[in-house]
């Protein structure tokens, strides 16, 4: 049953890859399959009426998953082009940070590909760790398949890592991780560069709990995530309070250091992040909320930063566990975030298969369902949003966080012995825990 679902899942994705893939025909349809075939697997994997997979098994699963996308060149996305744009300027002795890609200065360097980078008006997003890696896979070849190959080793780094943190106890997450279609999807098939911000940071994760290991290799870790995508940041409190002073000066030395190079921008080193968040949005959930408050029209974005702001101080003063600190302020963030591209989950995936969180796994599966309006935006250059599918994305696996929060705590409470408030069921108190 399980490698049926498997070769179900498999023939899913890579129909996806190879059909064209327009939306929301056929590549919805065939995702709604793919998650499906991988919900019930798993459930399978984890039954304790059969024997699961073997560790061998889910990785020659998941790796044949992944070869069977890895060929086709990207459709869903653009992103790869703008990384290898960043590095072939690069290599070309130009600084990514001080000229966007429709430049004048820069006609000379536009090569076949150019068209397909998004946003040429606005200089990179990416940190400085991410652009050194660009620097490095341009060298080898301007090409979507070489830097592709990069991303595959920091996903597959991600899948051994994931092993580790669950101490061999069960198969489980690997499977959920490496059989995941949103993995495969947006690293193997789109090429997005996020699991090479993802690997650092659960080594960090890994050594953090080590009394053995310098406090300041778990910081540096961190802080080269950071240098990739600043998210892993969010946690340098939890951090702080966990290992100390040198763990947090090696966690912000390591992306100030990778700065350095490319200081020579000035004031434009932030421009592209600056219109990031200033313009941009898309798909947001609690954020589309939070944005009808009466008030100044960045109210919303405010109450986001804050709420963040607190979760990573309660995770600092309660000395939470590294792991727990990343999930929920990296994932507060995307709940509250006003842009929230399907590939952002990656950041708490791994955490998510960790802990077997039946919400965020879900997460995993609606948020593909942003794609289903691509082929109107590009015909028209505006991309519909309407209610009912920003609800249909965000609903379902808020609900399900929140009623697996709401079982914790009051599991939680019952371990302590507290009273806890008891259903009624005709007239009688009964426990219903």
């Amino acid at each position: 049953m399980i490698w049926l679902l498997v070769a179900v899942e498999a023939a899913a994705l890579w129909g996806m890859a190879w059909s064209g893939s327009g939306t929301p025909w056929p590549a919805i349809s065939l995702w709604a399959v793919a998650f499906a075939a991988y919900l019930c697997a798993a459930a399978a994997a984890a039954s304790p009426h059969r024997p699961g997979p073997s560790r061998r098994h889910v990785w020659t699963a998941g790796i044949a998953l992944r070869a069977g996308v890895f060929p086709a060149a990207p459709t869903l996305s653009e992103d790869i082009y703008r990384y290898i744009w960043d590095g072939w300027v690069q290599s070309n002795g130009v600084n990514p940070y001080a000229h966007p890609p429709s430049a004048s200065a820069l006609e000379e360097l536009r090569t076949a590909w150019w068209p397909l980078i998004n946003h040429a008006d606005v200089p990179t997003i990416y940190p400085p760790g991410a652009q050194v890696v660009f620097a490095l896979l341009a060298s080898a070849g301007p090409a979507w398949w070489i830097f592709k190959l990069g991303w595959l080793a920091a996903d597959l780094l991600v899948a051994r890592l994931i092993d580790r943190l669950s101490s061999g106890r069960s198969v489980l997450p690997l499977l959920l991780y490496l059989w995941s279609p949103l993995v495969v999807v947006e690293v193997a098939w789109s090429g997005h560069m996020d699991p090479l911000g993802v690997a650092p940071m659960l080594g960090a994760v890994a050594l953090a709990g080590s009394a053995a290991v310098p406090a300041w290799r778990s910081g540096a870790l961190l802080g080269l995530a950071g240098a990739m995508k600043f998210a892993p940041l969010a946690a340098l409190p939890a951090l702080f309070r966990l290992r100390g002073g040198r763990a947090l000066g090696a966690a912000v030395l390591v992306p100030v250091l990778l700065y350095v190079p490319y200081m020579g921008a000035g004031s434009g080193l932030f421009d592209g992040l600056r219109t990031y968040a200033d313009v941009w949005a898309f798909n947001g959930g609690l954020y589309r909320v939070l944005e009808r408050l009466p008030g100044h029209p960045d109210l919303a974005k405010w109450i986001g930063a804050s709420t963040v702001g607190i979760i990573a101080l309660r995770a600092a003063l309660h000395r939470w566990p590294l792991e727990r600190a990343l999930l929920w302020t990296i994932g507060s963030a995307i709940l509250l975030s006003p842009t929230l591209h399907p590939w952002y989950l990656l950041w708490v995936l791994p955490f998510a298969c960790l802990s077997v969180s039946r919400g965020w796994l879900l997460f995993s599966g609606t948020v593909f369902l942003a794609y289903a309006a691509r082929d109107t935006y590009l015909a028209t250059g505006v991309w519909p949003e309407p209610a009912w599918l920003v609800w249909l994305i965000h609903g379902p696996p808020l609900a399900m966080l929140a009623l697996d929060g709401w079982r914790g705590r009051r599991s939680q409470r019952l371990a302590r012995g507290e009273r806890v408030p008891r259903r009624k069921e005709g007239g009688e108190g009964q426990d219903g825990g």
